[in-house]
């Protein structure tokens, strides 16, 4: 740059152009990305710094026990009381407050959520490992949502939140159903579901769902009949049957699919567990055809039962185009005693099946192995689609 404006004669030093040349406006964008305590800080730089904080679209908050009654409590209150009307693109909440303090926690962000949604928030972001809470939002502008650490005892009400796209809940202790009309993307990963009662996720609207929570009853789909994407880990290890525990909201017979049959419209598709009795298992029974389903990703409880679940698939899955194979064999023996497979019990595969990849930790000579292969090559998958890693 120096090099330049010496060739063209200026004479304006290399750090003339600084950010406080930047517009008002792009220069509130710029300090959205700060926590709010700092961007009220910038106002000590320079005269026309003084009050561009007013505008920031986003408001990113602390509060933990140490600010009560001090500066740290204080400092919010005036913040949102001197920041100017201007619509939220975000409002980012972290409190460290410890489980024995949970109500207490909840008062104190109760009106920095109100504030929120009366200033039009678009995402909305809260941290709280202490909050137990109901959760029955309404909001017509509301895009995103981000829980982390939250408890739900009674309601995941999303349903008054007409544009919500993406609803994304990490170590969440979830104890309730989930109605989220709108949403399109969902993911729930750590935490836990009810291990008592069978939860529901009723979401018709899906295109992505991924459920990965640490332990609890895999939650009762409702019909996601735009759903494309999916990735499903169960825990169910310690009920598999649907007269072992009731599900909430269900007004369906005392038998029926619990989670296949939402899953059944993906064109991509994650199935794993680790129980061998797992629900994915329990649900064949009911024959849900997976007629869109293009891409397929299975772990080894589908080698359960004389490769109940494998078989299902291939005979289910009218357009499969991608089968993988994710295989652990630590826990099986060879020679290990499983029923007999008869090959040709199997009608023949769609000739749409183009790439199986095996991947799992034993040698390609492996009993279980040798086992799938003979599957595959019943269902008409020559040897040469078979990749095994």
């Amino acid at each position: 740059m120096s090099r330049r404006l010496s060739e063209e004669g200026g004479t304006a030093a290399v750090g003339e152009h600084r950010i406080g040349d930047l517009p008002d406006d792009l220069m509130a964008y710029l300090m959205s990305f700060l926590p709010s305590r700092d961007s009220v800080r910038t106002c000590v730089l320079a005269r026309r710094w003084r009050s561009l904080w007013r505008s920031v679209p986003a408001l990113r908050l602390e509060d933990d026990p140490r600010g009560d009654g001090g500066p740290r409590s204080k400092f919010v209150d005036e913040l949102l009381c001197r920041r100017h009307p201007t619509p939220l693109n975000l409002c980012d909440i972290c409190s460290d407050y410890d489980t024995f303090h949970c109500e207490e926690a909840f008062t104190r962000i109760k009106p920095w959520l109100r504030y929120a949604f009366s200033h039009d928030v678009r995402t909305l972001r809260v941290v709280a490992g202490s909050l137990t809470t109901n959760l029955v939002l309404v909001s017509s502008h509301l895009k995103r949502v981000e829980l982390c650490f939250m408890q739900f005892k009674r309601s995941v009400d999303f349903t008054g939140c007409q544009v919500l796209d993406v609803l994304e809940m990490k170590g969440c202790n979830i104890l309730a159903s989930i109605l989220c009309q709108s949403v399109r993307h969902l993911t729930i990963k750590g935490g836990c579901f009810d291990d008592k009662t069978r939860r529901r996720i009723a979401a018709p609207n899906l295109i992505s769902l991924k459920l990965a929570p640490y332990q609890g009853l895999t939650p009762l789909l409702d019909s996601m009949p735009s759903l494309v994407t999916a990735s499903v880990e169960s825990f169910d290890q310690q009920y598999h049957y649907c007269f072992d525990v009731p599900c909430e909201g269900c007004d369906r017979q005392a038998g029926f699919c619990v989670v296949l049959e939402g899953l059944s419209d993906a064109t991509n598709l994650e199935l794993t567990t680790d129980d061998q009795l797992s629900i994915f298992r329990m649900d064949l029974k009911w024959c849900p055809m997976f007629s869109k389903l293009k891409c397929l990703l299975l772990n080894k409880w589908c080698l359960a039962g004389d490769f109940t679940g494998l078989i299902y698939f291939l005979q289910h899955s009218p357009i499969l185009q991608t089968l993988t194979l994710l295989l652990d064999f630590q826990t099986h023996k060879k020679g290990h005693v499983m029923e007999t497979y008869d090959p040709k019990e199997q009608s023949p595969l769609s000739k749409h099946l183009k790439v199986v990849k095996i991947i799992c930790s034993s040698t390609k000579e492996d009993v279980i192995v040798d086992r799938i292969l003979k599957i595959l090559c019943a269902h008409g998958v020559p040897s040469e689609q078979i990749d095994i890693q």
